[in-house]
């Protein structure tokens, strides 16, 4: 039977206020019924239960105003149209405050309106639920989409700026109006490689930004904190007041963050084997989406797969450059080694026929071919050296042989040795050392270390003086040497003790390019330091300092 009939069916049950109410006790829905002007004449035991008000504070009473936080203007609206017209409705309701839902249904009979509420509540949140399940598995059927698609274009490039590029401008606008990745540089500053926007003007207006305020490593916020600190940073609601507190005193860069209209972002590091190699930075300027955790476990996934292609990239750039070194390393070796054994060959050729009487070599031509033959055996036996000083130190073989020693003698001694090979290349050599500078190191490593760093100013610095300094404090001593050659540019002096490396042509300078690799190595081993000060044409100075007693 409908509520209609209900209504007016001919029961032989009680009568309040002329309306037969048997049925409607026995209904579960909540029942109310009203005078067209909304005053309760009756409410059945199942509005009582629903609603928790006793039947006696009920009666007599506007509907409304006894819920009035459930019964609000639309439904006052549609009661008021049912009463007047008698077209019944039926519509959901619900209540917010309290979290429940109803289906209404208002219809009219004999001069009454009567209101049928059942209650919802539990098919919503199920509904809901099973919604948010649907909704889940959508998003993580697109994020696998496209983790998949980003793992193709991180596979199909090695080069690094090229990977992060392309897999910026897949990221817009599938998950962000705009993106950016920043990278720290091996000078502190923080350098951006990739960038995509759906809307290319703010691509000029982000880099103006960031070329007047540039990204710093020590920033408390940000990116810098991300590639300082390597955490994720997420901000689902980037209002204005938010950016005006954290901005605090800066109105000029307040007014100019404003303008980039960024309302949300995600910031996440790039890690692999624990070394942040960059920061992967979605932001939203114009869409209406906000980003949810499930947004932040996506870009920390992109972040993940990127990291590994470019440490993948990094190390085949790595094995690329040490092949290289080595091939240049063995071509430089063959002419280094085959200089000295033409030459000697030679000499010995020479001295041979000399000594078999075919030719009327005079003493002081014999000397010149023996001493001639003694500078090419030590230079061959400096070359062997040095080759199996790489082997040792590479494989962690290098052992000190630690004992009390003046440093500043130990340079007075040695500098003799030179003699000849500082007058072949015209240089004049002023020693300061006048001790002593004494402590606990290992005599032939440090005699090795003066000995590269004083052929190496000779080298370079052919034709002019080249100034020797020793000298020592309490707790550590130093070796000073300075040449006025050709110098060494900015970008030069971070590679220059690295192995194979050579800043000038072999063709004009000999060598391995080990000699310094080899002092570094040293004077790490001996705890100190050592460091270069050069401009180009202005020659290199190069100070090595060392603890004088071994720590502890």
């Amino acid at each position: 039977m409908t509520a209609q009939g209900l209504a007016s069916a001919d029961s032989r049950g009680p009568d309040v206020a002329g309306i037969d109410t048997v049925l409607l006790d026995q209904l579960p829905e909540s029942v109310a019924v009203c005078s067209p002007d909304a005053v309760c004449l009756y409410v059945n035991p199942a509005m009582e239960r629903a609603f928790g008000r006793p039947r006696v504070e009920q009666l007599g009473r506007v509907l409304w105003e006894l819920y009035p936080d459930m019964l609000g203007a639309s439904f006052q609206e549609r009661f008021l149209r049912v009463a007047e017209t008698g077209v019944a409705e039926e519509f959901e309701c619900h209540v917010a405050q309290r979290e429940r839902w109803f289906v209404k249904r208002v219809l009219r009979g004999h001069g009454r309106v009567y209101v049928f509420s059942r209650e919802i509540t539990a098919e919503k949140k199920q509904e809901a639920t099973l919604r948010g399940l649907y909704d889940e598995t959508r998003r993580a059927q697109r994020h696998a989409a496209f983790l998949a698609q980003a793992s193709e274009v991180l596979a199909s490039s090695l080069e690094q700026e090229q990977i992060l590029q392309r897999m910026a401008h897949l990221a817009v606008p599938t998950l962000a109006d705009g993106c950016c990745v920043d990278v720290p540089g091996p000078d502190g500053q923080v350098r951006r490689i990739a960038m995509a926007h759906v809307r290319p003007a703010l691509l000029e207006l982000t880099q103006a930004f960031h070329a007047r305020f540039p990204i710093r490593m020590e920033d408390t916020s940000g990116i810098g904190r991300v590639l300082r600190v390597g955490v994720t940073e997420f901000i689902p609601d980037l209002s204005p007041a938010l950016q005006e507190q954290a901005l605090a005193g800066e109105p000029e860069r307040l007014q100019a963050s404003l303008a980039l209209g960024v309302k949300s972002y995600i910031s996440v590091p790039l890690i692999s084997r624990g070394r942040v190699l960059g920061a992967l930075t979605l932001v939203n300027t114009e869409s209406t989406r906000r980003y949810t955790q499930a947004d932040v476990r996506l870009a920390e996934d992109l972040a993940r797969r990127a990291a590994a292609s470019l440490d993948n990239g990094r190390l085949y750039m790595e094995a690329q450059d040490a092949v290289r070194a080595r091939d240049t390393f063995l071509s430089v070796a063959s002419h280094e080694l085959n200089t000295p054994l033409t030459s000697l060959t030679l000499n010995v050729q020479a001295l041979r026929r000399d000594l078999e009487g075919r030719s009327a070599a005079t003493p002081e031509a014999l000397g010149a071919k023996v001493m001639a033959v003694q500078r090419q055996l030590t230079r061959l036996s400096s070359l062997v050296r040095e080759l199996l000083d790489v082997s040792r130190i590479t494989a962690g073989r290098l052992r000190l042989e630690r004992e009390e020693l003046d440093l500043a003698a130990l340079t007075r001694e040695m500098v003799p040795r030179f003699s000849e090979e500082l007058a072949r290349a015209g240089c004049e050599l002023r020693l300061d050392a006048p001790g002593p500078a004494t402590g606990h190191w290992d005599r032939l490593r440090l005699e090795q270390v003066l000995q590269n760093l004083l052929s190496n100013a000779i080298k370079y610095g052919r034709g002019k003086p080249i100034e020797l300094r020793v000298g020592a404090d309490d707790e550590q001593a130093w070796l000073v040497v300075r040449d006025e050659g050709m110098g060494i540019p900015p970008e030069g002096q971070a590679r220059l003790f690295q192995r194979f490396e050579r800043l000038a042509s072999e063709r004009h300078y000999g060598g391995l390019g080990l000699g310094l690799w080899i002092v570094k190595q040293i004077v790490d081993a001996l705890e100190g330091r050592i460091r270069v000060e050069s401009a180009p044409g202005q020659g290199s100075t190069f100070t090595v300092e060392l603890p004088r007693q071994k720590a502890r």
